[in-house]
């Protein structure tokens, strides 16, 4: 399931061009910030328009008109099977705010445009990578989070640790302690 940066870029344009309009929540976020031009993993957006849930029709007819295949992820929402000029398949995952999977609205709306090619997107940075998945905990993403500590231990990577707090602070109240004392775990200074 490797793909490019082209595909990447078809890719975001043709879910565009369609209506979807969303940001780059996953780990593709870290891979364009290292520079990467071949990825492996699937692509997780979070859904401003349609919902996902709401209009799941919309997706299952999207998926159809352009010969993808849509299943479901761990959560419920839709997630698509999208086939790429290259003959590469990538799977994209498409997710909103629902039970544990909460992202807060400020760091959505602070999400920088990126130019790939001739398509701009959005991405959230790096350091809402790492609060976010210091917040899911679960163990692949603490291992997700042990090698992004690596590449910035390495000097590949570079955050903004101010950043990391401010989105700390953007959690429910009840997180905030648990992410703190995770992140402190793999080194961060928080």
């Amino acid at each position: 399931m490797a793909y490019s940066l082209k595909d990447l870029a078809w890719l975001l344009e043709k879910l565009q061009t369609k209506g979807v309009k969303g940001v780059v929540v996953g780990s593709t976020v870290i891979d364009l910030e290292l520079r990467k031009k071949q990825f492996e993993d699937d692509i997780d957006i979070f859904v401003i328009e349609p919902s996902p849930l709401i209009e799941e029709d919309f997706y299952r007819g999207l998926a159809e008109e352009e010969g993808w295949q849509i299943s479901y992820t761990a959560l419920g929402t839709p997630k698509l099977v999208a086939k790429l000029p290259s003959g590469e398949e990538v799977v994209v995952e498409l997710y909103e705010n629902i039970l544990d999977y909460y992202i807060p609205p400020e760091i959505l709306e602070n999400a920088p445009k990126k130019r790939i090619g001739k398509t701009e997107a959005r991405f959230i940075r790096p350091e809402d990578y790492i609060v976010l998945k210091a917040k899911a905990a679960r163990e692949a993403d603490i291992e997700d989070l042990r090698i992004v500590r690596e590449y910035i231990d390495e000097g590949k990577l570079r955050v903004d640790e101010r950043i990391i707090k401010r989105d700390v602070e953007l959690l429910p109240e009840d997180d905030r302690g648990f992410v703190v004392n995770k992140l402190r775990e793999l080194g961060f200074r928080v």
